[in-house]
């Protein structure tokens, strides 16, 4: 398997499309900052671990066995949202998360695991990256195949073809009118050449003639 610091507990599996209410006191339209791309974050605090995703001036917490969605209110410094008891503050790379009976003081922003969580949130089953030149590959079965290559230069969308089961490894192999594509996932340890964070694949790409080699990992999605 992935290492953990790729892989979320199985208490995302609780998340589901349903509302959220606080008691917080919101901030008024004048206070409101503008509109702005929603952003999916991961934050680690030792031992503990959460994924958040914000919104215009609301926040939602991912949490062990839960999820809460917290209203921006009011702060001297830094960001601060709240839905009763528990209260999220964050200021540059660092948080402070309260949930009444805990708190975690020391919550430090990890940028290299948010693209793979914000994936997982829309639902892709396995992605892969890979270096020089960097490329990424997302897998949604029974959908569609998105190969970014060559530093975001070349981006292809091919629907994802039924695989082909052989001994170690498993393939896709699909092309259109214009592309041909095939991507071996190979069921083995990967360490990433430039991070060295370990994988529990090993994916080598063919697209269009060019090889793309690096690791991957299968994401469980927020929804099942």
């Amino acid at each position: 398997m992935v290492n953990e610091r790729f892989s979320l507990p199985a208490w995302l599996a609780v998340l589901a499309l349903l509302g959220g209410c606080g008691g917080a006191a919101k901030v008024t339209e004048g206070d409101m900052p503008p509109l702005h791309k929603a952003q999916t974050l991961v934050y680690e605090c030792g031992d503990y671990e959460f994924v958040a995703r914000t919104g215009p001036s609301e926040i939602t917490l991912y949490l062990p066995g839960e999820y809460r969605v917290l209203s921006q209110v009011r702060s001297g410094s830094g960001t601060r949202y709240q839905l009763g008891e528990i209260s999220f503050h964050s200021q540059g790379e660092s948080a402070q998360l309260d949930l009444g009976t805990r708190q975690y003081r020391d919550c430090i922003l990890n940028r290299a695991r948010a693209p793979w969580e914000e994936a997982r949130r829309r639902g892709v089953d396995f992605r892969a990256v890979g270096q020089e030149p960097a490329w990424q590959l997302e897998i949604q079965h029974d959908r569609q195949m998105l190969m970014i290559a060559d530093y975001g230069s070349r981006r292809i969308l091919l629907p994802t073809p039924e695989p082909e089961l052989l001994e170690g490894y498993e393939r896709y192999s699909v092309q259109d009118q214009k592309h041909q594509l095939q991507v071996d996932i190979e069921h083995t340890f990967c360490s990433d050449s430039m991070s060295g964070e370990v994988f529990d694949h090993r994916v080598e790409v063919n697209l269009d003639g060019s090889l793309y080699q690096g690791c991957g990992t299968s994401l469980e999605s927020w929804w099942d």
